[in-house]
């Protein structure tokens, strides 16, 4: 299993509470049986839930449908079902994927992939045909029946309320209307080749156990012959292929299709900025209703909102340790490199070699290196002011201007009117910003090049969000520990002493408030036979996986409290909330509530958004401590 899938009961609450307010009562009850008693089989589920056979079937149906749990292989003869407990997390983040996708794009990206989020995965003739319906006659023909049997308005909730993991509403679906399938077709594809949209497989419902499985006699069949190895190599061999062949599978998903039904390819070059991406509509399919494509799966790629985030959070650190102009151009830098960056790190690394000498030369990836020339280009066509933010007497110099002695510019410099390798020598003082800076936000490579060592970074925001909650929780003596832990590894109490200049009576105090918490680890070693504290050696550690562990957990409880309490606040004002929702009602709530009604609805709708924006405030730390970076190993 995974780092991203680990499971705690806490954490299973949480995804049983998402489950139950975006799907309603019956898919949770579901859950909550396969959470309980882990693997089951349809029957099983029925017998432990008290669900008729068809209340089960329609439950499994959703969550199999939204990628909830996992399914054995149709080879087998009986199906057992087990839950996805990294896409059941994942909920959460359903309307921040959709606002990324706007922020990169524009809305008519955002309405198909808000679409997308609601059917889980469809292909693209039951997509067309739900965003275009077709006509009255022909939907008598087909009885009426949509796409999966699903109203795409981009609403992921079945019980009629506004989803707590959405947390977004959307606005006018005239300005999201789709010009026609071709425009459809235009969208999906760009999607695609950002990494936005994979392609569903049969693969994708199996367990890890299933798939390690699957990929281990894979290994067999082609090395060995379908027999296990014996010697010590060829076990260290079997293991390599092992996760050659997971990440085989896993990639075959983010391969994109030959060719569209499209007129001209969707442009890029606007990606990475605050442009947004036109696709004109007036494409042709080739005169044909039907295409190859029409049969391909496709869904959201959840492991792509991982890097969006982590881009969000960087360039936020920037902003405020650095200045908003250098935080513009890494954004710009961070978007460049996103295209090509599946996910955060790699769940299926090769086991290291038991040999110093087999381990392989660090090299940097490639798809992590970016030119400064890029970054120029992509500033000067989003108008970026790069004089700000820099020394007033270099960008006098280089741009043949003066400045006093206060370093205020005698004239204001003109970016615009700037030459191309002027622009490129403050694009490159800003991006030594970034590589002086103690987080090393970049990383000098070449000349004219620069990268982005995203596990360095990720480790020191891990870090960091540890230090600042003992910081808030127990006070800046209590961070110096964990700092003197971290520089001088294991050491008993008197070290640790002489290297916060503290008395003992201090240090125990803060040792023993942060063991109780789960950051530092302690361990009597007892210097002779008779086990008395005055004999013994008492040692102190701090190791960052725990701590890391720990304060995840911590956030999961919060999570949890603030969805109980959305839901309690919801509770209060159910009768008005229905009465709200109904179809003459909404939109005309001034003309048929009373003033008292719609004071009540109004506060309930403050409460409401206070309580997402926390919510998605811990959604925003556990993509810290969870999702930008694998298990730290403790050496």
């Amino acid at each position: 299993m995974s780092y991203t899938q680990r499971q705690t009961p806490i954490y299973s609450q949480l995804c049983t509470l998402l489950i139950e307010d975006m799907y309603g009562e019956l898919p949770a009850r579901v859950f909550t049986v396969l959470d309980r008693f882990g693997r089951q089989r349809r029957q099983d589920i029925s017998r432990a839930s008290y669900l008729e056979p068809s209340q089960v079937a329609h439950g499994l149906i959703i969550l199999i449908q939204q990628h909830l749990i996992f399914h054995s292989p149709a080879t087998e003869p009986t199906t057992w079902y087990e839950i996805d407990w990294q896409q059941s997390y994942a909920l959460i983040r359903v309307g921040k994927i959709v606002a990324f996708i706007e922020e990169r794009f524009d809305k008519k990206f955002a309405y198909v992939a808000s679409n997308l989020l609601t059917l889980g995965h469809v292909s693209l003739a039951d997509l067309r045909e739900a965003l275009f319906p077709p006509s009255e006659e022909e939907e008598e023909v087909v009885n009426g029946k949509k796409a999966n049997g699903t109203k795409p308005n981009g609403d992921a909730t079945s019980n009629g309320q506004t989803s707590l993991a959405n947390g977004t509403e959307h606005g006018d679906p005239d300005d999201e209307t789709l010009a026609s399938p071709e425009e459809l077709y235009g969208i999906i594809q760009t999607l695609m080749e950002h990494g936005w949209v994979i392609q569903a497989a049969e693969a994708q419902y199996l367990s890890a156990e299933e798939m390690h499985n699957i990929a281990r006699q894979q290994a067999l069949n082609e090395q060995w012959g379908g027999s296990v190895p014996t010697g010590t190599k060829d076990k260290d061999r079997l293991a390599q292929l092992i996760m050659a062949n997971k990440r085989r599978i896993r990639d075959t998903w983010l391969e994109k299709p030959t060719s569209f039904p499209m007129k001209r390819k969707a442009d890029d070059s606007s990606y990475g900025s605050r442009k947004r991406t036109k696709i004109n509509g007036d494409g042709s399919a080739g005169g044909s209703d039907q295409t190859p494509e029409d049969d391909l799966v496709i869904r959201i790629n959840p492991e792509k909102a991982a890097v969006a985030m982590r881009n969000r959070h960087l360039v936020s650190l920037v902003e405020q340790r650095i200045g908003d102009t250098t935080a513009r151009l890494y954004e710009i830098l961070l978007r460049s490199l996103e295209k090509n960056i599946p996910r955060c790190f790699e769940e299926h690394p090769d086991p290291p070699p038991t040999n110093v000498e087999d381990q392989p030369q660090w090299e940097p990836n490639p798809d992590h290196v970016v030119n400064t020339k890029d970054i120029t280009q992509r500033a000067k066509m989003l108008g970026v002011d790069i004089c700000e933010g820099l020394d007033p007497h270099y960008v006098a110099r280089v741009t043949k201007t003066t400045a006093n002695k206060e370093g205020v510019l005698a004239q204001p410099a003109d970016h615009s009117s700037l030459g191309f390798h002027e622009r490129q020598e403050l694009v490159e003082a800003h991006l030594e910003l970034l590589v002086i800076h103690p987080l090393h936000f970049v990383t000098w490579h070449a000349r004219g090049q620069y990268r982005v060592d995203f596990d360095l970074l990720s480790k020191s925001l891990i870090q960091q969000e540890i230090e600042t909650t003992v910081l808030a929780k127990k006070g800046n003596k209590a961070r110096m520990v964990i700092r003197a832990l971290v520089r001088k590894g294991r050491v008993d109490e008197r070290q640790l002493c002489n290297a916060m200049m503290t008395s003992p009576n201090d240090v125990r105090t803060l040792v023993s408030d942060l063991t109780l918490q789960g950051f530092v680890q302690t361990q009597e070693v007892p210097k002779v036979d008779r086990r008395e504290a005055k004999l013994s050696l008492h040692l102190i550690w701090y190791d960052t996986q725990r701590a890391r562990d720990q304060l995840l957990h911590n956030t999961y409880k919060g999570q949890v409290r603030h969805l109980q309490r959305i839901a309690f606040e919801r509770e209060k004002v159910q009768d008005l909330l229905t009465k709200a929702n109904r179809t003459d009602v909404a939109g005309n709530e001034t003309k048929y509530l009373k003033q008292t009604e719609l004071d009540d609805l109004k506060k309930w709708k403050e409460v409401q958004e206070k309580l997402l924006l926390q919510l998605h405030r811990m959604d925003d730390l556990v993509a810290v401590l969870r999702d930008f970076y694998g298990p730290l190993l403790t050496a």
